[in-house]
C-alpha cells in the first residue's frame, strides 16, 4: 500500500454458505477523498464495509486500513475507524448529550478533544441536546450518529447507506458536512443507493454480485458508458434499459378516491397535521412529500383508519375516516416504510398468512397468490425464506401482499427507501401497471426523481400543505429545473427538528 493510499483490498472474498458475497474484490482508496460504493441490493457493499470495519472476517484475500491489517491488527485499527451502520446505532432512550458522552467513554476519549471536529455538526442539534434520540427526526438522528462516529477522531469514516429514509434537505446537509470532514483530512467510504450522492463522491466503485465492475470518477464513468448521468451508467452496466420512459398517460376517473377538508391532528400542544385540504382522483398516482417530521405519516395513518383526526373531515373509498375506519381497512392496501413481512417465513407462507388476515379462503389464496407471484416472476422462488432475498425483492413482495385482496387504494410509505436504482425503476413499473387497472396509488418518497413520476404532488411543511399540483406546474411556479429544487425551496421554511 503506497503512502497516498489509506484503504486497500486485494482479492477479497467472502461467502455465506453457497452465496458468494465478495468475489476477489480489489480497491485502492487515496487519503482524504470521498469514495463511494455503488451497487444493487445484495451486491456486496455492506459485506465489504463490514470487513474494513473489522466486524467480519474475509474468507481469503487481504484488506489494509491506515497501514494496519483488518485481521491481524483489528484491536489497534478500531481506534482509527468511525463506523455508521445501515441502521442507526444510537440508544433511543438516551438523550443527545448522553449518547455522545457514552460513545466518548467507550473509546476512552475525552470529549473535548473532538469538540472542534464535531462542532459544525453538533451545533445543529445542540438546541435539542436533552431530547431522547428515539424522539428525533431521521435527519437529526443521522447527525447525532455522525457525531458519535467521530468522537474519537478517526482517520477513516465508514458509512453504510447513512441517508436511507432521510428527506432530501437533510441528505444535502449531511453531504455538505462530509465535504467539510474530507477537507479536514478524513477519508470517507460510503455506500449509497442515491445517484445524486454518488455524483458527489471523488471516486466511485460500481459493484454487482460481489465483483467490482468499474472504478473511476463519476464524470469519467458517465463519459465512458456514453450516458448523461451516473444513474443511467449504473443501470446500463447492470444490464437494464437506461432510457426507459417512466411517464404514463393519466386519465382521472369519475369520483374521488380520497377527499380531505380541514383535517387536523394534535398530540397535546403539538399540531402534527394542521388544517389540510386536498383530494385524490381514482386511478391517480399521488405523491405526498415532506421533510422528516412534516406530518406525512400522521396524515397517512388517519387516512388508513389507524388514527382519528382531532378535527376536520375526510373520506377514503367513500367511507368516513372518523366513523367508518373498519370499512376503509377492508378496501385499502398499506405498505409501511418499515418492512412488515416475516423474514423467517417463506414467500408463500407470508402470502398465506396475510391472505388469512384479509379473510380469503384457500382457493382464493392459491389463485391470487400464484397470479401475483407470476406477475413479479417470483413463483419459482416461492419456497425461499424472505430473509434470503435482496431488499428490492422484499419490497416487491410487500407490495404484492398489500394487493392480495384487490384494494381500491394502496398507501405506500417510502416504499423504495434504500433500494438501488434498478430495483426502484422496476418497482415503479409495477406501480404504473397497478394504476392502469384503476387502483389509486398514494405514495410518500424521499427520492425527488420519483416525485417526477407522480401525476400530482403535494408538499407538506410543518403540518401544512404548502404546494399542490403536477410536477410540471410546481417547477414552473417555483422557477425550478427539477422537483428537488422545488422541495428545497419549500422545506427550508420548516421549523420542526
Amino acid at each position: 500500500m503506497s503512502m497516498s493510499t489509506i484503504v486497500s483490498t486485494t482479492d477479497l472474498t467472502k461467502r455465506y454458505g453457497k452465496v458468494l458475497a465478495l468475489d476477489r474484490a480489489t480497491i485502492e482508496v487515496p487519503r482524504g477523498i470521498i469514495y463511494g460504493l455503488i451497487g444493487p441490493d445484495g451486491a456486496g457493499k455492506t459485506t465489504l464495509l463490514r470487513i474494513l470495519a473489522t466486524l467480519l472476517l474475509p474468507d481469503s484475500g487481504e484488506a489494509m486500513v491506515d497501514g494496519l491489517d483488518v485481521v491481524k491488527d483489528y484491536r489497534a485499527l478500531r481506534a482509527r475507524i468511525g463506523y455508521m451502520p445501515g441502521k442507526f446505532s444510537l440508544y433511543p432512550d438516551l438523550t443527545i448529550e448522553e449518547n455522545i458522552n457514552f460513545f466518548a467513554a467507550i473509546f476512552g476519549t475525552p470529549r473535548q478533544e473532538a469538540e472542534e471536529l464535531i462542532a459544525p455538526i453538533y451545533q445543529q442539534i445542540e438546541p435539542f441536546k436533552n431530547r431522547a434520540a428515539g424522539k428525533l427526526s431521521g435527519g437529526m438522528k443521522q447527525k447525532l450518529a455522525l457525531c458519535c462516529a467521530l468522537i474519537h477522531k478517526p482517520t477513516v469514516l465508514i458509512l453504510d447507506e447513512p441517508t436511507t429514509g432521510v428527506d432530501a434537505v437533510s441528505r444535502k446537509e449531511l453531504w455538505d458536512l462530509l465535504d467539510s470532514l474530507r477537507h479536514q483530512g478524513i477519508t470517507i467510504l460510503v455506500a449509497t443507493p442515491y445517484m445524486d450522492e454518488a455524483s458527489r463522491c471523488d471516486t466511485i466503485a460500481l459493484i454487482s454480485q460481489g465483483k467490482i465492475m468499474d472504478i473511476d470518477t463519476p464524470e469519467r464513468i458517465v463519459l465512458k458508458h456514453e450516458c448523461k448521468t451516473v444513474e443511467e451508467a449504473f443501470i446500463k452496466l447492470m444490464g437494464s434499459d437506461a432510457t426507459a420512459d417512466m411517464k404514463r398517460a393519466y386519465y382521472p376517473q369519475a369520483g374521488k378516491a380520497i377527499a380531505v377538508e380541514n383535517l387536523t391532528k394534535k398530540f397535546g400542544n403539538f399540531t402534527a397535521v394542521n388544517n389540510i385540504t386536498f383530494s385524490v382522483d381514482k386511478g391517480e398516482v399521488f405523491g405526498f412529500l415532506g421533510a422528516n417530521g412534516a406530518g406525512k405519516t400522521t396524515a397517512m395513518r388517519m387516512l388508513c383508519g389507524l388514527s382519528y383526526p382531532t378535527s376536520g373531515h375526510g373520506t377514503v373509498a367513500g367511507y368516513d375516516i372518523s366513523t367508518q375506519a373498519q370499512e376503509i381497512k377492508q378496501r385499502i392496501g398499506y405498505m409501511s416504510q418499515k418492512f412488515s413481512l416475516y423474514e423467517d417465513l417463506t414467500l408463500w407462507e407470508n402470502i398465506q398468512f396475510f391472505s388469512g388476515i384479509y379473510g380469503m379462503d384457500s382457493a382464493q389464496i392459491d389463485a391470487r397468490g400464484k397470479e401475483l407471484l407470476d406477475e413479479l416472476q417470483f413463483y419459482e422462488r416461492r419456497n425461499e425464506l424472505v430473509a434470503d432475498i435482496p431488499l428490492g425483492w422484499k419490497q416487491k413482495l410487500a407490495f404484492c401482499v398489500a394487493m392480495l385482496h384487490r384494494p381500491d387504494i394502496v398507501f405506500l410509505d417510502e416504499p423504495t427507501g434504500g433500494v438501488d436504482p434498478v430495483a426502484r425503476r422496476q418497482f415503479w413499473d409495477i406501480i404504473y401497471q397497478t394504476a392502469a387497472k384503476g387502483v389509486t396509488i398514494f405514495v410518500t418518497t424521499h427520492y425527488m426523481d420519483e416525485a417526477e413520476y407522480c401525476d400530482r404532488v403535494s408538499i407538506m411543511v410543518d403540518g401544512r400543505i404548502k404546494a399542490l399540483g403536477t410536477p410540471a406546474q410546481l417547477k414552473e411556479t417555483y422557477h425550478a429545473k427539477d422537483m428537488q429544487e422545488v422541495f428545497f425551496t419549500l422545506a427550508r421554511e420548516g421549523q420542526n427538528p
